[in-house]
């Protein structure tokens, strides 16, 4: 720990202002001073005489200045061992920048900065340049300050990004850092565009689409480079002290046949061009390996000739949630029964738990539309009391009835959760995009399975 200041050398609230008067006394390189003071307000940590030029923006002639000031002025300010600037302490950073209106400008050029330069990797990415490095580190950040937008925030998820971050310590967890800021905003648009709208509007499909892309871009790529980390398959000392994770990205990630089958169970859903083309992305990620097949999707069909009479059986005679559930592992497809309405309503509200959830989500097929949105929530209802993988596979059936905020909010959960260690898992098996593809084509139809495929394989190419 490093004492930073003490009650006794903390600055009382008036130093500021007193600072402030002084540097407006001498007029023209007062204020240019004081430009030095509004940017130690607004950056985030201590910072380099070169990056306050290159990163902050700030012109050698107002440094100079800076170093000719009153010592009221200067006294605020410390400069470490490195030769770092930064106030003495918070509370006159703090009474500094209450006073001070150019603090927003100067983040908004910290951003644009970073991303200009950025963009400049993206065009031209060899030779790399020498990034500031309090640019490298903190644009994410100022970036969440200043709320920006999903489309900036998706550039910080690229290869030219995640190069700059591999040339500094600790840079997977700086990158990773970045790369769940984006997702996290690319989910909030993601719901909002979800609760505004028609759903018959295709500018909010569209949008509904777009976001909900992001999103698995974005989960892809962490979960990718924390299969290259592969920490977790380490066996740790607990008494070792504290290494920052390294990635090598040559690593393999071993999902390349969960990638090619994810792919094919996309193009399976799909039909005409588009079908084509993630057909094609398929057959690209199954080169070298084995026959590999699409994975079997759940669904609904309420298709009166595929009724099935072995399950109204079944349920009739008051079978266990064990038995409907083995039965509907087996055959992924629901399939209508012989049951009323009324029968079927009132044989699942009979039930509990697990079952009563499995018990909803197959009467589906038999209920006249206007019943169904009620049977989806309450599908909905028992999921979130005692869901498992099964239970999330006959969740996704339940899909084109399901509420565009509740789809949203699922498939971004099971994103996000810690079972998605096992990247593979991510992208088939239980809850995997190629189960969760009909929430997928809720949210955003054709466009988004088609979206979801190319991250699939455009992650792939990256970080495989």
């Amino acid at each position: 720990m490093a004492l930073i200041s003490s009650p006794d050398d903390r600055p009382p609230p008036d130093e500021a202002a007193a600072a402030r008067r002084a540097l407006e006394s001498i007029g023209e390189e007062g204020l240019l001073a004081a430009r030095v003071l509004d940017a130690l307000a607004a950056v985030l940590a201590p910072v380099s005489r070169e990056d306050l030029v290159g990163a902050v923006g700030l012109a050698p002639a107002e440094l100079e200045a800076f170093e000719r000031a009153p010592d009221p002025a200067r006294g605020l300010v410390v400069v470490d061992d490195e030769g770092a600037y930064a106030f003495r302490d918070d509370a006159a950073r703090a009474c500094w920048a209450a006073a001070s209106d150019r603090l927003v400008a100067i983040e908004d050029g910290i951003v644009a900065r970073g991303l200009a330069a950025l963009r400049a990797c993206t065009t031209d990415p060899e030779p790399r340049p020498a990034w500031p490095p309090y640019l490298a580190e903190y644009l994410g950040a100022h970036m969440t300050r200043r709320a920006a937008g999903v489309a900036e925030r998706m550039e910080l998820v690229s290869p030219a990004w995640l190069g700059t971050w591999m040339d500094r310590p600790g840079g997977l967890v700086g990158f990773l850092t970045d790369a769940h800021r984006a997702r996290r905003t690319a989910q909030d648009a993601l719901l909002a565009a979800c609760g505004s709208g028609s759903e018959s509007d295709p500018g909010a499909g569209a949008e509904r689409a777009a976001r909900l892309c992001d999103v698995v871009w974005c989960a892809l790529v962490e979960g990718a480079l924390c299969a290259k980390e592969g920490s977790r398959d380490e066996e740790r000392d607990p008494a070792e002290p504290y290494t920052e994770p390294t990635v090598d990205l040559a690593r393999a990630t071993d999902a390349a046949r969960a990638r090619a089958e994810a792919l094919a169970t996309l193009a399976s859903v799909l039909a005409g061009p588009e079908q084509e083309l993630v057909q094609r992305w398929a057959t690209e990620a199954c080169a070298g390996l084995d026959e590999v097949l699409p994975r079997p999707i759940p669904c609904v069909t309420d298709d009166r000739s595929a009724a099935d009479p072995e399950r109204t059986r079944r349920i009739r005679e008051g079978a266990t949630h064990e038995e409907i559930g083995g039965y509907l592992e087996r055959d992924v497809v629901i399939r209508p029964t012989d049951l009323s309405p009324e029968e079927a309503w009132s044989l699942a509200e009979s039930r509990e738990g697990e079952s009563r959830m499995v018990a909803f989500a197959g009467i589906l097929p038999d209920l006249p539309e206007e019943m169904r949105e009620r049977a989806v929530r309450e599908v909905m209802s028992a999921y979130r009391e005692h869901g498992d993988r099964l239970a999330l596979r006959i969740l996704a059936a339940c899909a084109p009835w399901m509420a565009l905020v509740d789809a949203a909010m699922i498939l971004c959960d099971e994103l996000g959760n810690e079972w998605t260690g096992d990247f593979p898992g991510m992208l088939v098996g239980y809850g995997g995009l190629g189960e969760l593809s009909p929430l997928v084509l809720r949210l955003g139809g054709s466009a988004a399975l088609v979206g979801v495929a190319r991250a699939i394989a455009e992650v792939g190419r990256w970080l495989p």
